[in-house]
């Protein structure tokens, strides 16, 4: 089954909310992945209307410097090297990760779905 559109905004708010919830409780890995999970389903949002393929992880880049290009959003750059850096979090030993570090990524990954929500509700 395909999601569409506005299915992919309503999770991306989701798992923000979720990423700052868990931010809150002190849950930085639950924290990054819930932030980069918004990341991903915003950009699949934007993928979504205007027929864009993007089923990969390792397209997720690729999309973004699509998104700035295509949009003029050039801070789409520093937003989409955030969440890719959430996901990486998952990865470490949570003696590794720094709880104002994951704050401020997801801050622009929220900042990234405030900018994308336009463009995924396009159509």
């Amino acid at each position: 089954m395909t999601m569409n559109a506005a299915g992919h905004v309503g999770l991306a708010r989701e798992f923000l909310e979720r990423s700052k919830q868990y931010l809150e409780s002190g849950d930085l890995h639950q924290a990054s992945e819930k932030g980069w999970g918004a990341a991903v389903h915003i950009i699949k949002g934007v993928a979504a209307v205007y027929g864009w393929e993007y089923n990969h992880h390792d397209q997720f880049d690729m999309m973004v410097q699509n998104i700035r290009q295509r949009f003029r959003q050039p801070s789409m750059q520093l937003y989409g090297d955030a969440a890719q850096q959430l996901h990486r979090n998952y990865y470490q030993h949570p003696s590794m990760l720094n709880a104002e570090l994951v704050r401020e990524r997801i801050s622009h990954v929220e900042q990234m779905v405030d900018a994308l929500e336009p463009f995924a509700s396009n159509s």
